[in-house]
């Protein structure tokens, strides 16, 4: 039923989205967009990738300084005058998530729970709350056109995270309360600062070198690289057919993440070092130590649990995207370890 009805009204009820992208970041494109989660790890790519050819752009955040890094690295998006970043973003007030996308005909919602939350509750508001009132927001507007929203790999009402759990059910709401909106179900992303490579680096400094692993590492993962999932979200916005369709992105590969943590120690040049801590244990210590964001109650459920894109689905390919292998993208995030140690990071001899 709700195939039907994302057709009748959501594909008829608005208008084309007329898009220009052959100039650069100073010739109008036509799109004037709003990018909730603008300040995540992925939100630079987006806003890039549609700054890029002049894109008008809106950034609403609550970080409480704008000239933090991940406030500040925003404003490089698009040119000048085309930027606008608002500050004080309270998602509490209708209102407010209504006057950020005014003006705007296209919405991108990038949010999730970066402070790695331990309740459902938390969780729920995060996925589902907010979510469902931007894409009612939408709604109201006539001018807005599409919506993306950004979902992960392995959303199900079943799964043992309360992420993904919840994600899952923020996915319904959305295409209820807007049925013109198109699902991205990413794998893990990866990028410079991201939660998978970059995660790996960092828990090797904290744990005197060791990465903390509750399994045998079997589960397998897609990774794809961030800039192309950024070009499938302005290949979607092309393509009129995306309309009310759910993607699910990974790269060209599945391995399980032993290998790859064998594939960032060939990059170092050092041997995997890992450290096998009961499930049921790190659960425990996790329940009584703050939510690190590098060691959760979320990481532990999720490391188990394989995030692929299923058989069936609409993928990558039918945004006429061919993504960059984990290898190939290891090289955009990896070289500034290579060229300062010489594959040989003291970071990892200590």
């Amino acid at each position: 039923m709700q195939k039907v009805l994302r057709f009748n009204f959501g594909v008829l009820s608005r208008p084309k989205l007329h898009i220009f992208d052959k100039g650069g970041k100073h010739t109008p494109s036509g799109i004037r967009a709003t990018i909730h989660g603008g300040t995540s790890f992925s939100g630079i790519y987006m806003g890039g990738m549609l700054g890029n050819i002049g894109s008008e752009l809106i950034f609403p955040h609550n970080h409480q300084y704008n000239y933090e890094d991940h406030v500040r690295e925003l404003k490089t998006t698009s040119g000048p005058g085309q930027n606008w970043l608002l500050h004080d973003m309270n998602y509490d007030n209708k209102e407010m998530i209504e006057w950020t996308m005014k003006n705007s005909n296209v919405v991108v919602n990038l949010l999730g729970p970066r402070k790695h939350l331990k309740n459902r509750k938390d969780f729920e508001w995060i996925n589902i709350t907010v979510p469902k009132r931007i894409a009612e927001a939408c709604a109201k507007n006539p001018g807005v056109i599409r919506l993306i929203h950004f979902s992960a790999c392995g959303a199900n009402p079943h799964a043992e995270s309360l992420d993904l759990q919840t994600k899952y059910i923020g996915e319904q709401e959305v295409l209820n309360a807007f049925p013109n909106a198109t699902i991205f179900r990413p794998s893990v992303m990866v990028g410079d600062n991201d939660d998978f490579a970059y995660h790996w680096q960092v828990q090797k400094r904290y744990f005197h070198n060791f990465n903390i692993v509750p399994d045998n590492c079997q589960a397998k993962r897609q990774p794809i690289f961030v800039q192309d999932v950024a070009q499938a979200m302005l290949n979607a916005l092309k393509m009129p057919e995306t309309i009310g369709q759910t993607y699910e992105l990974g790269g060209p590969h599945v391995y399980t993440l032993l290998e790859c943590y064998e594939m960032f120690h060939n990059i170092v040049q050092r041997p995997p070092k890992l450290a096998h801590i009961d499930k049921q244990l790190l659960l425990k210590i996790a329940q009584y130590i703050p939510n690190w964001k590098y060691f959760n109650i979320d990481y532990i459920l999720k490391h188990g649990d394989d995030m692929v894109v299923q058989s069936g689905s609409k993928t990558i390919d039918d945004l006429c995207v061919r993504p960059l292998s984990l290898t190939q993208a290891l090289q955009n995030i990896f070289w500034d370890i290579q060229a300062r140690y010489g594959g040989s990071s003291e970071l990892y001899e200590r």
